[in-house]
């Protein structure tokens, strides 16, 4: 596992000299330090607004920075032509995409760290110390960038980056909206519908388990339970796509 892990750091070394991911971040910053301000413009509670647009601004980057970094992890070998020297070391590819994987992960892991600190000092500032629902709404969030992660991961191992970054685009939406094609198929008279819309829903990331916001912006309790099952599905579901990203990898003629 030391060539997986020497591959996850020079990844992470390569992502954080990235300009795609500075100029994300500095977006990110940029709407942590506006988001106070909304509690000028804002009728009723304003610290939970703006304890709601920092967090969903967060969010946002967070997903932004996923897709647009993981569609390129195997791209960028390739158009360098550094996948033909890698391919001809003593590394099996299945080593090679998950010491990628593992690389773009810990830039995320950090990245939320960055943004986490920064609303502490920001929004803390205005609203005193960040209640720990807040902490614990951003490391849902990682768990849900784990899986967007790994989806954006096997997109790479078969499609250009704007291709993959269209198909990864579409897992995030569809995946923020999973409860409501489930009940709009309930509710449709078509029983073929019916059963795509149910197909669909049990195949596809249900993204919204990770998404406990509101719950964090007013202060109500996440039970225990509802983010063990969430980091269970977490790990499941990402080993699984990985695990498909592999094999796709594997049988990948680069000649």
């Amino acid at each position: 596992m030391s060539r997986v892990w020497a591959i996850a750091t020079n990844t992470f070394r390569e992502a954080v000299r990235d300009k795609v991911l500075h100029s994300i971040l500095f977006f990110a910053v940029i709407l942590l330090f506006v988001s106070p301000a909304m509690r000028e413009i804002t009728i009723g509670d304003s610290d939970k607004v703006v304890r709601g647009v920092a967090l969903g601004g967060i969010s946002l980057i967070g997903g932004i920075i996923a897709i647009f970094l993981g569609v390129g992890l195997v791209y960028k070998e390739i158009e360098r032509k550094t996948i033909y020297t890698l391919a001809s070391k003593p590394i099996s590819r299945w080593m090679l995409l998950l010491g990628k994987y593992l690389g773009l992960w810990i830039t995320l892991a950090v990245e939320m760290l960055v943004l986490g600190f920064l609303y502490t000092v920001i929004v803390g500032t205005q609203q005193g110390l960040p209640s720990p629902d807040i902490y614990l709404a951003l490391v849902m969030l990682m768990m849900e960038l784990t899986l967007v992660t790994a989806w954006a991961t096997l997109f790479s191992t078969f499609a250009a980056p704007t291709t993959a970054a269209a198909y990864s685009l579409c897992i995030y939406l569809i995946g923020h909206f999973a409860d409501d094609l489930k009940m709009f198929g309930e509710q449709s008279d078509n029983p073929a519908f019916q059963e795509l819309a149910l197909t669909l829903y049990r195949v596809l990331p249900n993204l919204a388990l990770f998404n406990i916001r509101a719950e964090a912006v007013h202060g109500i309790a996440v039970p225990v339970s509802e983010v063990g099952y969430a980091l269970l599905y977490c790990v499941g579901y990402s080993v699984a796509v990985l695990g498909v990203a592999m094999v796709v990898f594997e049988r990948r003629d680069f000649k």
